[in-house]
């Protein structure tokens, strides 16, 4: 027999052989040298055993003392002054309990989760274009040069030393947003990303122009889909432009962004003819666009003023769009 003998192996060998007394149990684990030598057999002669004596029993031999011995050691084999009866099963009392060493995390534990009725913490807003600059860029782009500034001294002069009449005062041009802006606001599933800056420009405007002159319109991929101030269902088709001399601003990718295989994909055909329209009434157009310059569209490139929406957009770059 090789290995060490365990407490499993002397129930398994009691459940083989049928015997629960205490006394049997005793019997198997000193044969499997658990307690003591294996008993011999009780010799024949006239005498017989008496009828409660076992057929056998193990000599007295000396022990180790550190090992348990099964007619002794009751918190490895049970108690021994109770009687064993059937159908009754021996409970193993464990000999020792040592409890698990404490473990010290390296890594820091994760945030207590929120409840159900605690409200997510929205992150700090970043908007594309620089706050300190944003109300200079979006009034380049934004405004109307009309002769309305101050008194031109140098062109009255000439106009007078040459002994011509001054049919009207000559002033400088003056940019003004007298006139309003309509925004196109995109709300298609490439400009989600964007909502929160969407917002951001639409309340800059506002602040520039004033909420009378400010008309705001919502759409989904081309505004020639439909087009209104509230939900998808009050839209208006086919979009109708603002009245002549208003300042169209429009805040979309033109279809240029987005999953590829997206279906509902404005084309280059829907935008042109939304952008003649917006022409043939008398008012320009100017795309605020968030992508890089080398991914805007090459056919709007030279149909209408278009700005990269970013932080890297100056004023200088604002005028040399609008020119």
């Amino acid at each position: 027999m090789t290995g060490e003998a365990w407490l499993g192996d002397v129930a398994r060998a009691a459940r083989a052989l049928g015997t629960r007394s205490p006394e049997d149990l005793a019997r198997i684990a000193a044969l499997l040298g658990m307690g003591g030598s294996p008993a011999e057999p009780a010799p024949t002669g006239r005498e017989e055993a008496a009828p409660d004596a076992p057929a056998w029993q193990a000599p007295a031999q000396e022990e180790d003392a550190g090992r348990p011995r099964p007619d002794t050691d009751q918190s490895v084999f049970g108690r021994r002054d109770e009687p064993a009866r059937s159908g009754t099963v021996t409970v193993l009392v464990p000999v020792d309990e040592r409890s698990r060493p404490a473990h010290s995390w390296t890594t820091p534990s994760l945030p207590r989760p929120r409840g159900r009725g605690e409200a997510a913490q929205r992150p700090p807003h970043l908007p594309l274009l620089a706050p300190r600059s944003t109300a200079a860029l979006l009034t380049m782009v934004l405004s109307r040069v009309t002769p309305e500034g101050e008194l031109d001294v140098d062109r009255a002069t000439e106009e007078l030393a040459r002994a011509r009449p001054l049919t009207a005062i000559p002033r400088r041009p003056l940019p003004t947003l007298r006139y309003g802006v309509q925004i196109l606001a995109d709300t298609s599933g490439a400009m989600e990303p964007f909502a929160r800056d969407v917002e951001d420009v639409i309340s800059h405007v506002r602040a520039l122009a004033g909420v009378a002159g400010t008309q705001v319109l919502r759409f989904a991929d081309v505004p020639s889909r439909g087009a209104g101030p509230g939900a998808r269902a009050t839209w208006q088709r086919p979009y109708r432009p603002p009245r002549p001399g208003v300042r169209v601003l429009i805040l979309s990718d033109l279809g240029a962004g987005g999953p590829a295989l997206n279906p509902w994909r404005a084309t280059e055909q829907e935008w042109r003819t939304t952008i003649d329209t917006i022409r043939q009434r008398g008012c320009e157009p100017v795309a605020l666009v968030p992508l890089p310059e080398r991914y805007l569209p090459r056919w709007a490139r030279g149909l209408l003023p278009m700005l990269t929406w970013d932080r890297g957009t100056t004023v200088g770059k604002a005028l040399g769009a609008r020119r």
